[in-house]
């Protein structure tokens, strides 16, 4: 816990803020924008590794086409793991 100026002192930037610019402050308080940020960047990892172990068990079975699209698919969901999302 921070000592008690700190946390004043912090307020105090706060309520600068949000005097300052609103919209900024609202969109840095909005939970709902974090919730779905982070939703889905979980579903991409989760695609990219569900689709990286069907790649090596197609590696291993012998599906040169399985292997090809799961590794595609793979470096697709890598690269948009990446991408920005705005809120509008």
């Amino acid at each position: 816990m921070l000592p008690r100026e700190e946390r004043r002192r912090l307020k105090e930037i706060e309520h600068q803020l949000t005097g300052d610019d609103p919209k900024l402050a609202r969109r840095l308080t909005d939970i709902g924008l974090l919730r779905r940020v982070w939703a889905r960047l979980g579903l991409y990892a989760a695609l990219s590794a569900v689709s990286a172990v069907l790649a090596v068990v197609c590696l291993f079975l012998g599906d040169g086409a399985g292997l090809f699209l799961c590794g595609a698919l793979t470096g697709v969901l890598l690269a948009f793991r990446n991408w920005h999302f705005h809120a509008e």
